[in-house]
């Protein structure tokens, strides 16, 4: 039996001790519906609201700003399901190295008479040229993800966000909703969403040593409608009860990760220089500037991905052969890569490297020595 080790932080990282405690005392404590009119429900309303607003304060943004979610998943959902409401049908831009939660929703908008165009990435970037190319009078909705969730590379979203500014100004002056699925992004690397631009962006909990099922949705676009306001909780954008206790524990990793995001930037960065180095005899798939150093992906070509990743689990620890949402579906993940205009036979073999504030020097080493063994004996 082998000691397991976990790789696999992109997909979920472990709760903490204070969120989990934060989760229970809420949990016994707040009892009533923030929407009853009781005491009990006055009590959890007002704490709800004083959630919102430290994390809004993190986040330097207005309270109204912030819908609580289940997740990134239906964050994004959110925003993509309002263009539903739309009478008349216009052009949306993806990229194609967006999560499956964007990506999918092509084909629902294809089939209800939206055009759709994807943006390649080339060496993980999207390319502020090629989004200006694809630009047209027709299009309503841009959404482009500012770390990618495979490789790590982070997009110059303010310069992207730029030049669809630009584009309004020479068409006429239509606004055009810009989205960015920042979830690998919050809690570990540094940036302003009033600085980058956006409208509107998406986050999740469990990424930050948060709950699994809740995150937020930043909105700064009073236009946007959700297909459905249900109960008409969360300013219409979000119906149904909220998860008080989620939403607390994840207020509470959310200030951790911040108070703590220049340490755990250092210590994960010598992880990944160290891993980066020692590994350097393979083809690394992440970039070396404007990268995540929460995320490498590397290939082990020519043993398949799936293949390395449960020799890798038979000696103790957990990797990933793309996102853990992506490896559900057949492929998703060497679509990714492919469309960063990496060669398919590097795609199928590529492992994602995932770590966190947990993650230490003595792990990456013997993560380090696990992978040139098993690729000696098997490649």
């Amino acid at each position: 039996m082998y000691e397991l080790r976990y790789f696999d932080n992109a997909a979920t990282t472990v709760m903490s001790e204070s969120s989990l405690r934060t989760y229970q005392e809420v949990a016994s404590a707040y009892i009533g519906n923030p929407s009853a009119l009781h005491q009990k429900g006055l009590e959890a309303k007002a704490y709800l609201q004083q959630n919102r607003a430290r994390v809004a304060s993190l986040l330097q943004i207005g309270e109204g700003q912030l819908i609580f979610t289940s997740g990134a998943t239906e964050a994004n959902a959110i925003v993509l399901e309002s263009l539903i409401w739309r009478q008349q049908k216009g052009h949306v831009i993806l990229s194609a190295i967006e999560h499956p939660s964007v990506s999918e929703f092509a084909r629902l908008l294809k089939h209800l008479g939206w055009s759709v165009s994807f943006l390649n990435a080339p060496g993980g970037f999207i390319r502020c040229e090629d989004l200006q190319k694809a630009l047209t009078k027709q299009t309503r909705l841009v959404s482009l993800m500012l770390v990618n969730n495979v490789v790590g590379s982070i997009q110059d979203i303010r310069s992207l966000v730029r030049t669809v500014r630009e584009f309004e100004k020479q068409a006429g002056g239509r606004h055009i909703h810009f989205h960015t699925d920042a979830t690998q992004a919050l809690g570990k690397i540094r940036f302003s969403l009033s600085e980058l631009g956006v409208d509107s962006a998406a986050f999740s909990a469990h990424k930050f040593h948060g709950p699994r099922g809740v995150g937020m949705l930043y909105n700064a676009n009073p236009a946007l409608e959700n297909l459905s306001r249900a109960g008409d909780q969360e300013g219409g954008l979000r119906g149904g009860t909220e998860n008080l206790a989620g939403i607390a524990a994840m207020t509470t990793a959310l200030e951790e990760a911040y108070a703590s995001l220049d340490r755990n930037l250092g210590q994960v960065g010598e992880i990944n220089a160290y891993l980066r180095e020692r590994l350097g005899s393979f083809t690394i798939l992440s970039p070396s500037q404007s990268c995540s150093p929460y995320i490498l992906n590397l290939s082990v070509k020519p043993l398949p991905s799936e293949v390395f990743t449960r020799m890798l689990y038979d000696r103790g620890f957990c990797v990933s052969s793309g996102s853990a949402c992506s490896n559900n579906a057949k492929q998703k993940g060497e679509g990714v890569l492919t469309a960063m205009h990496y060669h398919s036979e590097l795609a199928k073999s590529s492992l994602r490297l995932s770590f966190s504030n947990d993650t230490t020097l003595s792990d990456a080493e013997a993560l380090a020595d696990a992978i040139i063994s098993l690729y000696q004996e098997h490649a």
